[in-house]
């Protein structure tokens, strides 16, 4: 558990980088140069594990590798460029309840009262943070929190498959050779979806851009899919409960982002409903 708890920690300020890096890259052409990085410390791994791969297992990786980095960081990162980094960190509050509901409706582990109680409670606390930022004038937009929100349910879709797949090729194969495949299927989508090709260099985007890559790519990743062999699915994603509280703070702290009353309201009711599912869960 200790694992997962710091690759979130890390992961909570992935989006304040993220909108350093903005001001000289495209997001679009940003994930893709990212990825691009991650992989490179994950070369040397990938090259003793990629030939011990039995054949058979080659489809699911390739399929979660997909979901698990191109899809779910093409849809954060593009979102994150209509939405405040804070809104966003609350919105991947959510999957910890998104977690649930995937495995009630499509995996046969069944969501107990408690957990649509306090779904329903989280997305009207969602509804009012995007009401709020809309009173108010501020930067929360319903498209990149909704870009955001699939990129959640892509993430939690894929957490019980990838589960069994690291159970089957061990973890230092599956993180080696699924962020090296994952950096060459995501360069395609990367160019198509690209709005602008021209990047303004300096010292703090290229900071930020290898903090992304190395940090909160290759060396999240690692801890989390370790993590993973260890603790359930369920488990793990409650535990991303944690992942807005900090991220909001480092919103407020570091960008300055201002939250309305009233969105500040839908904060506090996201991470209070995400905690009492959690704390539900643990007791059960």
């Amino acid at each position: 558990m200790f694992y997962q708890i710091l690759a979130l920690i890390i992961w909570s300020s992935s989006f304040i980088a993220a909108k350093y890096v903005y001001g000289g890259i495209d997001p679009a052409l940003m994930v893709g140069v990212r990825l691009l990085i991650a992989a490179l410390p994950a070369l040397p791994a990938c090259r003793r594990h990629i030939g011990k791969i039995p054949r058979e297992e080659w489809k699911p990786l390739l399929i979660v590798s997909f979901v698990n980095y191109v899809l779910t960081l093409l849809f954060q990162f593009v979102g994150l460029k209509y939405t405040s980094a804070a809104s966003a960190s609350v919105i991947v509050g959510l999957e910890p309840l998104l977690m649930v509901f995937v495995g009630h409706f499509f995996f046969n582990d069944k969501a107990r009262a408690y957990h649509w109680i306090c779904g329903a409670a989280a997305f009207a606390g969602v509804a009012l943070l995007m009401a709020g930022g809309a009173e108010e004038g501020g930067e929360v937009g319903w498209f990149g929190c909704l870009l955001v929100l699939l990129a959640g349910a892509g993430f939690c879709a894929a957490m019980r498959p990838t589960q069994r797949l690291i159970a089957r090729i061990g973890v230092p194969a599956f993180t080696s050779v699924s962020i090296a495949a994952a950096s060459l299927m995501c360069l395609p989508f990367s160019l198509a979806l690209a709005q602008s090709y021209t990047v303004d260099w300096s010292v703090g985007m290229v900071l930020s851009l290898l903090y992304l890559g190395l940090g909160c790519g290759w060396y999240a990743y690692w801890l989390w899919n370790k993590g993973m062999s260890r603790v359930p699915a369920n488990v793990s994603g409650l535990l991303i409960s944690l992942e807005p509280v900090v991220g909001v703070l480092l919103a407020v702290l570091i960008l300055g982002e201002y939250l309305s009353p009233v969105s500040a309201l839908g904060v506090f009711v996201v991470i209070a409903a995400t905690l009492a599912a959690a704390r539900l869960s643990h007791q059960k």
